[in-house]
């Protein structure tokens, strides 16, 4: 009350009087409808803008495991051609050539070189050790061809893998649990194999799953790569990443990434999915964040659990089921 005995109004009362008094007389504040509209078309640009960006951080942290294993695989080609290289310039084939000088310059009388000359006795031998030794080179030289010719292959398989998923963004399909967490380790093999991760299949028979291919890849590519690094920890031996599928509530397809790094503390096991959230120097606490609101827009979830620092982490993946889909019976491979 104030001195002279009426009501004190505070702000909130006044905007409260405002609106009650719009109410009772049917007029609406100067303005009011045109804010609270601009106020909800910003907030939706907003959150289209949050959406794209998720899905170009998806897209180039794919795009970056593509380039990153096409990376490696031309390092390898490159060691192999030079192998190829070397063994090509060290050929003792050219020792055929001094053969056939020899011989070229005795052949007037070859009978009298080969009774005669001692160079002739040796020459025997040294024919069979050189035809050894060539067809050595010979083998390895086609070893190292069909090493070249597979790693070209590879990065083939790698370019329309992530082709193949770029062109069918948006598109909700059938989605079979071994397939695409197998696309997703094919991104990922070279990051694992240097690291030194053994990976161990758990497939059970699932649903097919309801999803956007490229999203669950996406997510999948990311579980594994933090996977990888929460195992920095451990000895190379003792690297251990299992990746298991399952069928979850209500109708759905569970994906499950697990490792037996550093672990999560309780306080962390939902700030992890926040936006800008990380534990790492390197991190930019986008990638979880991401994952789980892919995992939203597609009617599912990403959860984690785990038993604290040092006891390894599980993250949970699960997707709506397509119920008029068969049961998808991949056995571990």
């Amino acid at each position: 009350m104030t001195s002279s005995g009426t009501p004190e109004r505070s702000p909130a009362g006044d905007a409260l009087s405002v609106d009650n008094a719009s109410r009772v007389n049917g007029r609406t504040p100067p303005n009011g409808h045109d804010e609270v509209a601009r106020l909800r078309q910003a907030l939706e640009l907003a959150n289209q803008q949050l959406l794209e960006a998720t899905r170009d951080a998806g897209m180039a942290e794919v795009a970056t495991g593509v380039l990153h294993n096409v990376g490696n695989v031309l390092t390898s080609i490159n060691v192999t051609a030079n192998l190829l290289c070397d063994r090509l310039r060290d050929s003792k084939v050219t020792s055929l050539t001094k053969v056939c000088a020899l011989l070229k310059e005795n052949s007037a009388d070859l009978p009298g070189f080969f009774a005669k000359d001692p160079r002739a006795a040796k020459l025997t031998s040294y024919l069979e050790n050189l035809s050894v030794t060539l067809e050595k080179d010979r083998q390895e030289g086609l070893n190292e061809l069909a090493t070249l010719l597979k790693s070209v292959s590879h990065v083939k398989d790698i370019i329309w893998m992530q082709q193949s998923y770029a062109s069918v963004s948006g598109l909700v399909e059938p989605i079979h649990p071994p397939e695409i967490i197998e696309d997703a380790l094919k991104l990922s093999t070279n990051a694992l194999q240097r690291h030194n991760v053994q990976v161990v299949r758990e497939f059970t028979e699932t649903q097919t799953a309801r999803a956007e291919r490229h999203k669950v890849l996406q997510i999948l590519v990311n579980l594994i790569s933090n996977a990888k690094k929460a195992m920095d920890c451990k000895e190379p031996s003792q690297r251990k990443l299992v990746i298991r599928t399952g069928n979850g509530p209500d109708d759905t397809v569970t994906i499950q990434v697990v490792d037996n790094g550093i672990g999560i503390p309780e306080a962390n096991l939902t700030r992890i999915f926040s936006h800008g959230f990380t534990t790492r120097k390197d991190g930019h606490g986008f990638g979880l964040h991401s994952s789980a609101l892919a995992a939203t827009q597609m009617g599912g979830s990403l959860t984690a659990q785990s038993a604290g620092p040092g006891q390894g982490a599980t993250f949970t993946l699960a997707l709506p089921g397509w119920k008029d889909a068969p049961l998808d019976g991949s056995s571990p491979s």
